[in-house]
């Protein structure tokens, strides 16, 4: 890569030392022009990523291979070969976040054929059969059935119905009994009732905010996890910044596993890679806690049970209180 010119001044900027070359021998800062331009400062980022590839390399092929293995060196003090668990944390939820989006499935648009259209007309048939069977105080007034039904059967959706209506001057719109059956009416050539829209756009909803709020989650989930492993582990042995290491670990395993599951799910389309991949996060937590702590298996299991569940609770409760928090900032 292209490096900075240097500077022809030979004091160094940050702590005045004199600069005999490229770097100061007090600082180690390099003498370069400050005022860089937004192309190196891409760059550098970029070398910094490169600058830990190796240790990225092995610290990854460790996460993978020999669960809890790099927690276990890093709290030993054999740290250099290895990325700093912010640096990877950093990392690879910057790579999690930007594929999480792009692996997520998504709804595809449906494609009405000429089966679905007849099958659609049939429904919209039942559907005005059905109201015609009202009784006739809900018909009465200026309403007519036949040339109202010949009107709204000109609409594919309720969605162009309320389209056009939107741009009608009020005194030519449907009235309210109009808009109410317009409504049913629409709901019974589809197939889908009014509590079946609702709860899909609350589901649909509730996925929205969790998946754009689940960075901030994220930021309270990880430090609470470690606070359990301290309550479950000797307080004498293992510090908090221990557990947080391992948390951070931990958590970083499942960034990346999660994208390789997503990926599997997008060529596959199976259930049966999110089974398997909860499973495989469940055994890596237990041997990972089995080899960083260094307990029996039956209490690795015992513990990594009651932490899954405390994890699960937490982050229910989590979600719970970014709901309510979100609900009250709209009102």
């Amino acid at each position: 890569m292209k490096t900075q010119p240097l500077r022809i001044e030979t004091n160094c900027l940050n702590c005045g030392t004199d600069v005999p070359g490229r770097y100061c021998t007090n600082c180690g800062q390099e003498n370069i022009i400050p005022h860089e331009t937004f192309g190196h400062l891409v760059k550098e980022f970029a070398a910094d990523i490169v600058h830990y590839d190796s240790k990225t390399a092995l610290t990854f092929k460790y996460l993978f291979t020999r669960p809890g293995h790099i927690t276990k060196e890093y709290t030993a003090g054999k740290r250099v070969r290895f990325v700093q668990p912010i640096k990877l944390y950093i990392f690879s939820s910057f790579l999690f976040f930007l594929l999480y989006f792009a692996l997520t499935p998504k709804e595809d648009k449906v494609k009405i054929d000429q089966e679905t259209k007849a099958q659609l007309d049939a429904n919209r048939e039942k559907a005005r059969e059905s109201f015609a069977s009202l009784p006739d105080s809900l018909k009465a007034g200026d309403l007519s059935t036949e040339n109202w039904f010949r009107r709204l059967y000109t609409f594919e959706s309720r969605e162009k119905y309320d389209s056009f209506q939107s741009t009608l001057p009020d005194e030519y719109r449907d009235g309210l009994l109009e808009r109410k059956m317009a409504r049913y009416y629409f709901s019974a050539a589809n197939g889908v009732t009014d509590s079946d829209e609702e709860s899909k756009h609350a589901a649909e909803a509730q996925e929205e905010i969790f998946h754009h709020n689940y960075p901030k989650m994220m930021f309270v989930l990880l430090p609470l996890f470690a606070l359990y492993l301290r309550w479950m582990y000797d307080k004498k042995k293992w510090f908090y910044a221990d557990h947080a290491i391992f948390s951070i670990h931990l958590h970083v395993f499942f960034f990346i596993f999660y994208l390789f599951c997503a990926a599997l799910d997008r060529l596959f389309h199976t259930e049966a890679v999110t089974s398997i991949g909860l499973l495989v996060i469940f055994a890596y937590l237990i041997i990972a806690l089995k080899n960083t702590y260094g307990q029996s298996w039956g209490k690795s299991v015992l513990k990594g049970f009651l932490l899954t569940l405390t994890y699960l609770v937490t982050l229910l409760i989590v979600f719970i209180g970014f709901m309510a928090t979100i609900t009250l900032l709209n009102t």
